[in-house]
């Protein structure tokens, strides 16, 4: 059997240069992130793979509880807001707890997820807010 440009064709040189292509696709791939438990304060960067420019970066926490001295209709709830960076690409998002964490891609395979036993400081007054918000969160490998 030829090939249409008149070469003969060979099925086992075609399937060694696809299992190649594979095995060295597979040696770039970068390797699983570790499983890790981070406390961050607002504006903190973790630089998670370096080789990558792969970080995350807490931005900060909105806060719509109930403060201590009114009368709400919904208890209202803490929202951690991230941003996800690889290399000039970003990606937002959110960590509330209670809810599922966080998977992407670039993550490796690994999830972000709120650590279980953190809570949330205390709402205060209308007029006094936490100064900050601290958290803590974990990384799982799937």
């Amino acid at each position: 059997m030829r090939s249409p440009i008149g070469s003969p064709f060979r099925p086992v040189s075609i399937a060694a240069v696809c299992l190649g292509a594979g095995l060295l696709s597979a040696c770039a791939a970068p390797e699983r992130l570790p499983d890790a438990q981070y406390t961050l304060s607002e504006r903190q960067s973790l630089l998670l793979a370096p080789e990558q420019r792969l970080s995350l970066t807490y931005e900060g926490a909105d806060d719509t509880r109930c403060p201590d001295n009114a009368r709400c209709m919904a208890p209202g709830r803490v929202a951690y807001r991230f941003t996800l960076r690889i290399q000039n690409v970003a990606q937002a998002f959110w960590l509330v707890p209670g809810k599922p964490g966080f998977t992407s891609p670039a993550l490796r395979g690994a999830r972000v997820e709120l650590d279980r036993s953190f809570d949330a400081p205390a709402r205060g007054m209308i007029e006094a807010k936490p100064a900050s918000y601290p958290v803590v969160l974990n990384m799982y490998g799937t």
